[in-house]
């Protein structure tokens, strides 16, 4: 089933309706290839003339993390107020570098961390759809800044 038509199906079957502002921000989240944060969507859309507030963005990101549709990728060990927010695709992998002094995001594909997922769950009786890992580290950048690890 496509992701539009599961979240339709989401929203029928908790009696809300697929509005058009739901619509817009559904495609601009499909529109990003990276993780994003409620201001980048909110200027995304702002960019295409979708007049929307950030309360009704919150409430269909809460829908879309509800339907299993959305994801939330925590930037810091200890402060889950700084997320960003990705579209959910099974059997891809969220890996992540994240930096501890400037928060800076980069995606990590290594075919020997998904092998290694597909290893630990096979050897339980697990069958893998996705695995996400985060490295908290320093960038090289924040690094020569002179910023030390804890």
């Amino acid at each position: 089933m496509e992701a539009l038509d599961q979240f339709k199906q989401f929203l029928q079957q908790r009696g809300l309706k697929f509005t058009r502002e739901r619509d817009r921000i559904f495609q601009a989240i499909v529109d990003f290839e990276k993780p994003f944060d409620v201001d980048g969507l909110l200027f995304h859309l702002k960019q295409h003339e979708v007049k929307t507030s950030k309360a009704t963005i919150y409430r269909t990101l809460q829908l879309l993390l509800e339907s299993g549709l959305l994801r939330t990728i925590s930037l810091s060990p200890s402060d889950h107020r700084s997320n960003l927010y990705s579209l959910c695709g099974k059997f891809r992998a969220y890996d992540h570098l994240v930096c501890t002094g400037c928060g800076k995001v980069t995606d990590v594909e290594k075919k020997q961390i998904c092998d290694s997922c597909r290893l630990i769950t096979e050897e339980r009786g697990y069958q893998l759809e996705s695995h996400s890992l985060r490295i908290f580290a320093l960038c090289p950048d924040c690094q020569k800044k002179g910023l030390r690890v804890c």
